[in-house]
């Protein structure tokens, strides 16, 4: 069965390690029969959250008008939702926390969705990206609305330069990571 999926990536850099492992999930995935959208966080308006609290109030919109209407509109009719964000001080990217600070707007309307965590950084063993994959975890558990999974991830560890992750075990598991969706 042919799933939508969500790729967003949190990495400011075109065709960095992170991007090179969403990519090849994304070639996983779309060889599986499943459709993908990519949205590179980079390119998009994204303001912080202000924590005015109005989208609990209000049902759900944001009271920002920027590129986040347009990513809550793709995320709730997303089957699976893969973050994709270089790891920085053991965590997010910026770009990436942006965003999930601001799905606190939806939080109550995520349900059925499959997440999945791609990162990479110059951390030399998985030791080093404890704190992510935590954050990651604890993230999901935020959204009560039911049905949402942790669905895997996967760490390209020791790079640093765009390049380093070609050829690794890491890219093989984000192409079969994107397969088995």
């Amino acid at each position: 069965m042919s799933k939508n999926v969500l790729v967003l990536m949190g990495s400011p850099r075109k065709r960095g390690n992170t991007d090179r492992l969403s990519d090849e999930l994304i070639r996983g995935a779309q060889k599986a029969g499943h459709q993908v959208e990519k949205i590179c966080l980079k390119d998009r308006k994204i303001n912080g959250c202000l924590g005015c609290g109005a989208c609990q109030r209000n049902g759900g919109p944001c009271v920002q008008k920027d590129d986040m209407g347009d990513i809550y509109e793709k995320w709730l009719a997303a089957d699976v939702v893969v973050l994709a964000s270089p790891v920085y001080f053991y965590t997010w990217s910026a770009q990436m926390k942006a965003v999930l600070d601001r799905t606190f707007a939806i939080e109550q309307k995520v349900k059925d969705t499959a997440f999945y965590l791609i990162s990479a950084g110059a951390a030399p063993t998985e030791d080093y990206m404890k704190l992510m994959l935590e954050s990651f975890r604890k993230y999901i558990g935020c959204f009560r609305a039911g049905g949402n999974r942790e669905g895997g991830y996967v760490f390209g560890l020791g790079t640093n330069a765009p390049e380093d992750v070609a050829g690794t075990e890491a890219m093989t598991k984000a192409y079969e990571m994107g397969r088995a969706l």
